[in-house]
């Protein structure tokens, strides 16, 4: 089995090719437009060096940032959510929790639709990092919720 060494050079090249490929999927207009400009307009200043996260496999590495548009795709695909916040909490190369933001629908039932997106953080985690390294994670994803005209966080 080849050793995956996930380094800056190259992790900067993959992750945009990921946002790009995310911003591909079916762009949205109005309201939730003017809110991801928003949320987003410094984002391009503001950027902290990715993390590099240790999964099930020995000598296999994934960048947080690439768990973090993995996530953000597969909840949009999935169930048609726009993601505009994701942490992956944990020290060194490790996680230990999941928090998200996403943009809320007045007809929502938000209890229901965050399990639904627990669900799909859960398959990622387990798919891109491995079973035994994210089972702390697993059990500590957070969902919150924005209304996308206050762009206030619901409780």
């Amino acid at each position: 089995m080849n050793d995956l060494h996930v380094d800056d050079e190259h992790s900067d090249e993959t992750d945009a090719w990921l946002v790009e490929a995310g911003r591909r999927l079916d762009e949205p207009t109005g309201d939730v437009q003017r809110l991801i400009d928003a949320i987003s307009a410094n984002l391009s200043r503001v950027r902290r060096p990715a993390r590099t996260l240790t999964t099930d496999t020995p000598g296999v590495a994934v960048s947080d940032r690439i768990i973090k548009q993995l996530l953000s795709i597969r909840i949009r695909s999935t169930l048609g959510r726009l993601v505009v916040f994701v942490a992956v909490d944990g020290g060194a190369d490790l996680i230990d929790g999941i928090r998200i933001g996403l943009i809320a629908q007045y007809h929502d039932e938000l209890p229901a639709r965050s399990d639904d997106v627990r669900d799909v953080v859960d398959d990622v985690l387990v798919a891109a990092l491995g079973r035994q390294t994210t089972a702390t994670a697993r059990q500590n994803i957070t969902v919150r919720w924005q209304d996308v005209y206050t762009r206030e966080w619901l409780t």
